[in-house]
This record gives structure tokens, C-alpha cells and sequence, in this order.
């Protein structure tokens, strides 16, 4: 484990530095060396410890050395680390391995002995919340980072999503802190009777992508999507709709914001009573059982909690009864275990 977490530092540091974009146009036959991997930047980096990064980096299965160990090429999942490449693997290693989020969680000892109040980020960015730090002008790099990294988790499990539940049957989906939209667009591209959809987030989010990438990549035409910024805790600016998708969202908050949270889609509903409105919460369900992923749900419950502090991973009951408080009842479970899985519910008048 231990051992792993070296290897890990040197992916990292293989990520940051973007050297699968060096390397992707490496012959196969030969490879590159440090050399011409360093290319204009070899007066200034540091070639011996760069020569150790991509030698840990084979244990990694990102690189193979070609011929003798001064000669490399990316593997498969090497090239999944280009800047360019769709799975944005790169963003999310760049997000999960550095410095934001591995010194969020060398706070987990001072949060557990009550020694402040800040969650694991405020604590390592002079106060600042994950959220609030992401939306700093001079923090665009993180935030793109962010958003890669919610790419990337939309594209692991995005295809079992859509096809669990029959979202076809609503008009109009409003995704709940849907980033660059690319769940919506999954879910629009699967089901076009769909009218419209709406990525309701956070103006910085919006200004980010409101030209809509993942819906052109799709080929979805403009007039069944946009982009609508807002605050979520203002009912005036939710979006009305026959159905929302809250996915990876309530986990950033504890049980006080996402009764808030709920509420505040109750009351921006509370006058439409034809069709009866649905929301699905798709997140790292803790399953009964020690079910198989629940190591990822537990990991993934410290992750939070270490970068957001009152953040959580829930089981279905604990769901259910945030739920039940804010006027919706849960009406069918889906333990797809993606590692996420999908509770639907529908609000009571």
C-alpha cells in the first residue's frame, strides 16, 4: 500500500507535467528519450529525476521502455493521460493525486480531535471552502481540473446510468450541478423523445460551458438543451421540470444543506401538480450486506468528508429519510453499484 502511494507520486508528477503529450507521437519502434522528451525545456528541468519519474511510471502501466531503459513509449492507458484525450484521465489524476486533495486529507487526524471546525480544504487554502477556492480568479486551472474529473467519473459509469432507469418518459430534466452537462447530454443522446434538458450550476460552472461541448459532440440540437445559473438554495431560480438528476451532489453536504436542498426543488414545485415531479439521487449508495462496492462508497466517504467536512456517502435509509423531510417519497431503488447507484422519488402534495 505503501509502496503503491510512491508509484502514485510519480504518476502525478507524469500528469502535471504533461508528458503523455511528449511522448504520444514517440515511434513505436523506438521511443523517445529523456532527452527529446524534455525537448526546448532540457537547460532547465531536471533530466535524472525525470529518467526515475518515467522508470517508476512502467509499474504504473502508463509507459513501456523500448529496447534498452533510455527509450520510451505510452501504453494504452498511457495515452489516456494526453491533455486531449475525452476521458479527461489526466484531470482526474491531476485532481485526486495533488496537492489540494492529498493535503485536505493529512488534516483527517486535527478533524477528528475537534481542533477547528474548517473541513480538510478550508484548513490548506487560508479558509477558503472547495467551491468558493475553485471560483477564484486565479484559480481557472483547478477549476478545469475539477470539471475534467467530473468528466471522467460521468464517462466510467454514465452508459450503465442512463440505461437503468427509463428516463424517456419525462419532458423536461433539469441536472442539478451538472458541470459541463455531459450526464444530461448522456441522457438526452439515449432518450430523444426527451424535449428539453437544463444544466442548472453555478455561474462560474455556466460561463465555463455554456457552449454546450458535450451536447455538439452529441449532436443534440441546440434548441433541446442550455445552461442556467443559479443558487440552489433560492427556489426562485430552479428551473421548473418534470424531473431532476442530482448526481455526486447531496454527498458534498451534510443532512442540514441537502434538507435545504430538497426544499428548495419542493417549494419551485409546490404549485405544479401535473405530472407529478420526480428526482433521482444517484451517488455512492452505501449498500446492506457489505455489498461489493462498498469499499468504493466507504473510500470515497472519507474523500468527502476530508475535503468538504460535513460531506457524506449515505445508505438508502439515511436517504430516505432526508427525502421523506423535504416532502418526497422514495419509490424504487436501484442498486447498480457503478460504483454509483440511483434512488428515485416523487414529491408529495
Amino acid at each position: 500500500m505503501v509502496y503503491h502511494k510512491f508509484i502514485n507520486q510519480a504518476i502525478y508528477a507524469f500528469a502535471d507535467l504533461g508528458i503523455a503529450d511528449r511522448l504520444m507521437n514517440a515511434p513505436l519502434d523506438r521511443g523517445f528519450t529523456v532527452e527529446e522528451i524534455m525537448g526546448d525545456d532540457r537547460s532547465q528541468w531536471n533530466q535524472d529525476l525525470l529518467s526515475r519519474i518515467l522508470r517508476a511510471c512502467i509499474y504504473g502501466g502508463i509507459v513501456e521502455s523500448i529496447n534498452d531503459e533510455e527509450h520510451y513509449i505510452l501504453t494504452a492507458s498511457g495515452m489516456m493521460m494526453t491533455s486531449n484525450h475525452p476521458s479527461h484521465v489526466r484531470d482526474f489524476i491531476r485532481l485526486n493525486f495533488g496537492p489540494i486533495s492529498t493535503s485536505a486529507g493529512t488534516q483527517l487526524p486535527n478533524m477528528i480531535r475537534g481542533e477547528g471546525t474548517d473541513a480538510g480544504v478550508a484548513r490548506v487554502s487560508g479558509g477558503m471552502d472547495f467551491y468558493t477556492l475553485i471560483g477564484q480568479p486565479d484559480q481557472e486551472e483547478l477549476l478545469k481540473i475539477f470539471s475534467g474529473a467530473m468528466t471522467t467519473y460521468s464517462i466510467q459509469s454514465g452508459s450503465q446510468l442512463v440505461t437503468a432507469v427509463n428516463f424517456g418518459r419525462f419532458k423536461t430534466i433539469v441536472d442539478i450541478g451538472g458541470n459541463s452537462g455531459i450526464f444530461l447530454a448522456q441522457i438526452l443522446e439515449k432518450y430523444p423523445s426527451i424535449q428539453h434538458g437544463i444544466v442548472f450550476d453555478l455561474p462560474h460552472f455556466v460561463n465555463q460551458f455554456k457552449n454546450g461541448e458535450e451536447f455538439n459532440l452529441r449532436n443534440i440540437r441546440k434548441d433541446k438543451w442550455n445552461f442556467v445559473s443559479g443558487n440552489i438554495y433560492d427556489s426562485s431560480t430552479v428551473p421548473l421540470a418534470d424531473a431532476y438528476v442530482l448526481k455526486h451532489f447531496l454527498h458534498d453536504f451534510g443532512d442540514r444543506k441537502c434538507l435545504e436542498i430538497l426544499s428548495s426543488i419542493y417549494k419551485a414545485n409546490e404549485n405544479q401538480k401535473d405530472p407529478v415531479v420526480t428526482i433521482f439521487i444517484i451517488e455512492h449508495v452505501i449498500l446492506p450486506n457489505r455489498a461489493l462496492s462498498n469499499w468504493q462508497s466507504h473510500a470515497f466517504d472519507i474523500e468527502m468528508a476530508a475535503a468538504l467536512g460535513d460531506a457524506r456517502e449515505r445508505t438508502q435509509n439515511e436517504y430516505e429519510q432526508l427525502l421523506n423531510k423535504a416532502g418526497f417519497k422514495l419509490i424504487q431503488m436501484y442498486p447498480i453499484q457503478s460504483p454509483d447507484s440511483i434512488l428515485e422519488a416523487v414529491m408529495v402534495h
